[in-house]
Order: C-alpha cells, then sequence, then structure tokens
C-alpha cells in the first residue's frame, strides 16, 4: 500500500482500494477470501497494474544503468591489427596493400 499511496494522493480512494483487495468474492456458491492480488476484471486490477508495472520499469532503467559501461564497445584485436598494418602501409606509401587491408577489415564481423 505504500506504493500505492506515494502515486494516489486522494486518501479515499486508497481506502477503497485497501478494502477491495481485502474483500473476498463468490465463487461456486461459497465465499472465497482470496489475499492475493485482485479478483480478474476487477476495476482497480488496470490501476494497480499500472503502478507496480512503473515500479518494474525504474528498476530495470536503474539495473540497465548500473549494467551499461560506456558508449561503444570496444574494439576486437584483430581490428587492432589491421588497422595498424593499414597505418603502416598508408606510412609507407602502399596504397595496393592499404585498399586490400581496407576490404578484409569491413568483413570482420
Amino acid at each position: 500500500m505504500n506504493i500505492i499511496e506515494e502515486k494516489i494522493l486522494d486518501r479515499k480512494f486508497t481506502k477503497l482500494i485497501w478494502k477491495s483487495l481485502r474483500a473476498g468474492h463468490f465463487e461456486f456458491a461459497t465465499y472465497q477470501n482470496n489475499i492475493i492480488g485482485t479478483p480478474q476484471g476487477s476495476i482497480i486490477s488496470p490501476i494497480l497494474a499500472n503502478i507496480f508495472m512503473n515500479q518494474l520499469d525504474i528498476f530495470m532503467e536503474q539495473l540497465k544503468r548500473d549494467f551499461d559501461r560506456g558508449k561503444e564497445s570496444r574494439e576486437s584485436s584483430e581490428s587492432n591489427r589491421y588497422h595498424y598494418l593499414m597505418t603502416k602501409a598508408k606510412r609507407n606509401g602502399e596504397m595496393e596493400t592499404l585498399k586490400r587491408l581496407a576490404k578484409e577489415k569491413r568483413k570482420i564481423p
């Protein structure tokens, strides 16, 4: 209820939600008191789902931010090797070798 009361400031409405959560239901002419969740088709079910899904979204966004490192992935050692060879070929004026290495580097996954 603390999460619900943070999002919904109307105390009368939160009391109504609390009462409907504690209320039971009739099933096959017997009274059932279910303490887990809301009955299917209840009017407050979508409201509570939106509130709790928002909390899940916030948690997952924070988890993603904690997991992310940097903006770009590191280059592979194979890519670094091609970069070194291309720089060396460019410095020595070997344009054909440079073109060949550039084509090969583009094929690296």
